[in-house]
């Protein structure tokens, strides 16, 4: 019996603990996660997209 709650107690130490250490961390990747978001949205708005603006291609049935 008495191993049975030694066992008990020490899984919950282990899960507390794990939750204690681990959240830091993991609102650090969080923030370095938007960070790359926005980074990538930034990016993505300075370089113009053929597609977007047509006015800077050569369109084929242009009669210049």
């Amino acid at each position: 019996m008495f191993e049975l709650v030694l066992t008990i107690v020490v899984l919950l130490a282990v899960a507390a603990a794990i939750l204690l250490f681990e959240r830091p961390r993991a609102k650090q990747i969080e923030r370095d996660l938007h960070e790359q978001a926005a980074d990538r949205r930034d990016a993505a708005a300075a370089t113009p997209d053929p597609e977007q603006s047509p006015e800077t291609e050569d369109r084929p049935d242009d009669p210049r």
